[in-house]
């Protein structure tokens, strides 16, 4: 069993094949920690995750107002540390109970505060290449997110 899932997303129409493919895979509770440097896709990714999952929503960086939520098939939370200093703003956020809903819970710049994420989750960690070409490592930490994983292809 591979706890690691890599794809080539050389265009935005690969970044939404991803995102659809998680969109079909994920069952809710799911925590998605994303990880990247500025302008790896993150944002990117999760408009057409909620897209995927039904939502209408225009969906933005929540940077400088820490979460958003949209509906879809599934209620989702998108969350970003970027702009948070300390692990105490992301308790006062209510992450631990938006981890025992139902829901979808996408974190922007989770790997600030790794002590903050959920036991099980799934990380994706997206990187720059050459030109145009991100490419997207997707990992899992127990056992509901390697569901999710194998889906994948993992």
């Amino acid at each position: 069993m591979n706890n690691t899932v890599r794809r080539e997303l050389p265009t935005l129409a690969a970044t939404q094949r991803l995102a659809e493919s998680l969109a079909t895979a994920c069952e809710t509770p799911l925590t998605i920690a994303l990880i990247g440097t500025l302008g790896a896709g993150k944002t990117q990714l999760v408009r057409f995750l909620c897209a995927a999952l039904g939502s209408e929503a225009e969906v933005t960086s929540p940077t400088y107002v820490l979460m958003q939520s949209y509906r879809g098939r599934a209620k989702i939370y998108h969350l970003d540390f970027y702009r948070l200093d300390a692990a105490a703003q992301v308790w006062d956020l209510g992450v631990d109970e938006l981890y025992e809903q139902a829901c979808l819970v996408v974190i922007e710049w989770a790997d600030k505060f790794p002590q903050c994420l959920p036991p099980d989750h799934l990380t994706i960690r997206l990187t720059q290449s050459t030109g145009e070409l991100r490419v997207a490592e997707v990992t899992a930490s127990g056992p509901r997110s390697q569901q999710v994983l194998q889906q994948l292809g993992g």
